[in-house]
């Protein structure tokens, strides 16, 4: 689980360094959000049993920000509002940003847990 944090954490670290030149941050965000899927699919499938319920619920708070974000665009983009930027940017760049950060979150607090919980099991 170290693993997953430590890769989820430098790939949003990248992210922030090449938003100084604009265009390079927007289209890392798309790789930035690949490799958080993924991520998120590992935990879910790999430690899920191990998660206790707090660590649940925020990794299923995850998906259903995904699924709410995924779903926004899908029905922005079948009613034409991408013309409109109050809508765009929003549902193109803040809530995935917001979204990464949450997950960074969600991965630091999961690999705390699981890493004390290993710990207390040793002694």
């Amino acid at each position: 689980m170290k693993t997953i944090h430590q890769i989820n954490f430098w790939t949003c670290i990248i992210n922030v360094f090449l938003f100084i030149v604009p265009y390079l941050g927007l289209l890392f965000m798309t790789v930035l959000g690949a490799i958080q899927l993924i991520l998120a699919m590992a935990v879910v499938f790999c430690y899920y049993r191990e998660l206790d319920q707090k660590m649940r619920k925020m990794i299923i708070g995850y998906w259903v920000f995904v699924a709410i974000d995924f779903s926004g665009l899908a029905l922005a983009y079948g009613h034409d509002s991408f013309s409109n930027d109050l809508f765009c940017v929003p549902l193109l760049f803040l809530f995935p940003a917001a979204i990464a950060i949450y997950f960074v979150y969600t991965s630091y607090t999961i690999t705390k847990n699981l890493s004390h919980e290993h710990a207390a099991t040793q002694h």
